[in-house]
């Protein structure tokens, strides 16, 4: 079986994250104390004691998501021995997978979230623009909308979750015009600023691009590695296979719509037939299931989603020691 491994973005964060492991692996609290002092903050207590607002702020968000994602990976990989075959991300979600692949080191790949988060979080407070989700409508309808309101307002697909749902980035004018025109066609537009757990920022579009210098500048201070295994990016749906390609998808990765539902396709494609939802919650898994073309995923998040994965791969062990010893 090839598997691929899945990991999600900013929006997957809840207080809890992770406490079954942190209650039973030293080497999940070893992770989280390693994050800690690279941030310079006990990461475990604002995961376990702090509120979802402060959790929800994108600088905290943001390697807390990474963090959590590490863990449930580290601790399926012990158990298994398991190499997934490919990965995706969900925006953050890169970040996580260049770190499970080594690409990226994990205290790099902690700083350079903080940070990044920290950048992005200046979006909602100098309002450079909105988001929010259009549900139940066709893409090359939802495309035509879009490509009608360009012309008087900003509004872009930020974001291809599913073959319908997408995230839309733009002004505010151009989102309340493009809400009248999703309701007329029988879709629904839902503003992140009535998601408790979404920023409402125009990430992944050109309202984006004041953050770019200084994203270079933090990319320009760390050091890359090919990734053991390879990683479609969802800024292109090609795979990360060497290191040199990894600065630059990551600089002109707010600035271009999350391809995941490409992604995913390609990687499909290529003999994925396993799907693993590796990080906190279920929002990955989730959004798989709204695509009929692809396998339902395992959540490492669910225990009982876990406890069926690990009997699988159980299983595939036993066989194949059985097929040794034939």
């Amino acid at each position: 079986m090839k598997v691929c491994a899945l990991f999600p973005g900013q929006g997957s964060q809840y207080i809890g994250m992770c406490s079954d492991l942190l209650n039973s692996e030293p080497e999940a609290n070893q992770i989280f104390a390693e994050a800690s002092e690279v941030l310079g903050f006990d990461l475990r207590a604002l995961v376990m004691e702090g509120t979802l607002n402060q959790l929800t702020v994108s600088e905290y968000a943001q390697p807390a998501v990474l963090t959590a994602s590490y863990v449930l990976f580290d601790s399926f990989v012990r158990r298994t021995g398991m190499t997934p075959d490919y990965a995706v991300g969900h925006s953050l979600g890169e970040i996580s997978a260049l770190v499970a692949a080594g690409a990226l080191r994990f205290a790099d790949g902690i700083r350079f979230t903080a940070r990044r988060g920290a950048l992005m979080h200046r979006s909602i407070q100098e309002q450079k623009g909105r988001a929010g989700i259009v549900v139940d409508l066709d893409q090359a309808e939802l495309e035509d909308i879009v490509c009608s309101i360009r012309q008087t307002h900003y509004v872009s697909i930020s974001g291809y979750n599913s073959p319908k749902q997408f995230v839309i980035a733009g002004t505010a004018a151009g989102l309340r015009l493009l809400d009248e025109k999703v309701d007329h066609c029988g879709g629904e537009f839902i503003p992140f600023r009535m998601m408790p757990m979404k920023a409402d920022a125009p990430y992944h579009s050109e309202l984006m691009q004041f953050i770019q210098p200084e994203l270079d500048e933090m990319l320009a201070e760390i050091s890359f590695s090919a990734p053991v295994f390879p990683i479609c990016s969802t800024v292109q749906s090609e795979l990360i296979r060497v290191a040199e390609d990894i600065p630059k998808l990551l600089s002109s990765q707010l600035l271009q719509p999350i391809r995941w539902n490409q992604a995913l396709t390609r990687v499909q494609s290529l003999g994925a037939t396993v799907w693993i939802d590796i990080g906190p919650g279920q929002s990955v898994r989730n959004m798989l299931a709204e695509n009929m073309a692809l396998p339902a995923a395992y959540s490492l998040d669910d225990p009982q989603d876990r406890s069926r994965l690990l009997e699988r791969y159980d299983a595939v062990s036993q066989t194949s020691r059985g097929g040794e010893a034939g």
